[in-house]
């Protein structure tokens, strides 16, 4: 089941699959999500807000038509294909077409505002703002329309989207792989898929951080009614090495990265109360072992990970699904320092071959644990 109780699951069986993470009163945010680097690192609340706005806002505004075409040609454009990131379903678009936008319409893919034109995004400036925008089913589009997301209970959701599928029941398979939308409630919401989720939460901290004036103007409880599930999905869904490329190779185009893919504290330090401390504590912690992210990712075939270890001790490396289940240990030994490689080849410890799907790679060392996730298609 989607929802609620499937984020309550997977910290619970995050919490299996380390024992006994943390020391008393440590918050559970400081394994979930890892900075790759730490940005102002002094500051919280406004004046956090402030440095943000005044550093990583967009240097150059460009053209909506540039902007698309720049994200169907390069940002999204992978081995001349371009993939909808609510469905999974893959168009072919040359990388050089000299029409992009109109070759990825008439196979059915536009351009999703994840912040609603309506709620702020219509204006010159946000409008064109890549760090919000991503290709998706013409469909799809439509049918989210400006509804805010959320975790939809199943029984809930009115229309389950996959490929080029729509369902008006409970999939029977490859539910993580599924937006959703819910308009039995009388109230309208969208949940993305699960591997897309992080990705929603942290352009959407970023839209409201940059654009705060104009999307209080148009609706001041837009995000206040989602921040709390978007910090969870931060959370859940960590960044991965195609949302850094992405955001770097965006940086090229308009001026900026978003800091929130490049610094994962942020959410918690300007949003909700989280000090300097709790995240320079957050950084000791990681300081235990670093756990690099896997390449390629997503993978098929092969997939290779770095455990850099900065002290004698004792580790565990392994592979679970998103069940809990454990898929593949590599080793539970001890390590000198030094820089370790992993090469996983998508089998389990049985030799057979895993299944499409979200996995988690593990390092525990007694109390400490570092996760990060992986994507493997088939």
């Amino acid at each position: 089941m989607k929802g609620f109780s499937r984020l309550v699951f997977r910290v619970l069986f995050l919490g299996m699959v380390v024992g006994s993470l943390l020391p008393t009163g440590t918050p559970a945010q400081t394994f979930t999500t890892e900075a790759r680097e730490t940005i102002f690192p002094g500051l919280w609340g406004q004046r956090l807000l402030d440095s943000l706005v005044a550093h990583y806002s967009p240097t150059k505004v460009r053209d909506y038509g540039e902007a698309r075409d720049y994200m169907f040609t390069v940002v999204d454009n992978f081995n001349d294909s371009v993939t909808c990131v609510y469905t999974g379903y893959r168009i072919f678009l040359y990388h050089n077409s000299n029409t992009p936008r109109s070759d990825a319409y008439h196979r059915g893919i536009n351009t999703e505002h994840t912040w609603p034109r309506s709620k702020g995004a219509r204006y010159e400036g946000p409008l064109s703002d890549l760090h919000h925008l991503f290709p998706t089913r013409i469909d799809v589009n439509e049918d989210r329309s400006n509804y805010p997301f959320d975790e939809i209970p199943d029984h809930l959701t009115d229309t389950w989207y996959w490929k080029d599928i729509q369902l008006h029941s409970i999939p029977d398979a490859n539910i993580d792989e599924y937006s959703e939308l819910d308009l039995f409630s009388g109230m309208g919401r969208f949940e993305p898929r699960e591997d897309h989720k992080g990705n929603v939460a942290r352009a959407m901290f970023y839209f409201y951080t940059i654009y705060k004036k104009l999307a209080d103007q148009e609706d001041p409880y837009f995000f206040q009614d989602q921040k709390h599930v978007l910090r969870r999905w931060n959370m859940m869904d960590p960044v991965d090495s195609l949302e850094i490329r992405r955001t770097r190779i965006i940086a090229r185009f308009q001026g900026n990265v978003n800091p929130f893919v490049l610094d994962t504290t942020l959410i918690g330090r300007a949003y909700f109360g989280v000090t300097s401390q709790i995240s320079r504590d957050a950084v000791e912690l990681a300081r235990q072992f670093v756990l690099e992210p896997n390449y390629p990712n997503p993978f098929n075939g092969e997939t290779w990970f770095q455990l850099r270890v900065p002290t004698n001790q004792h580790i565990t490396v392994a592979i679970f699904d998103l069940r809990g289940r454990q898929v593949k240990q590599f080793a539970s030994r001890f390590y000198s320092p030094g820089e370790y490689l992993f090469r996983w080849d998508g089998k389990d410890d049985r030799g057979l071959p895993a299944s499409s799907g979200i996995y988690f790679y593990v390092a525990r060392s007694g109390t400490h644990a570092q996760i990060r996730k992986m994507v493997l298609l088939r």
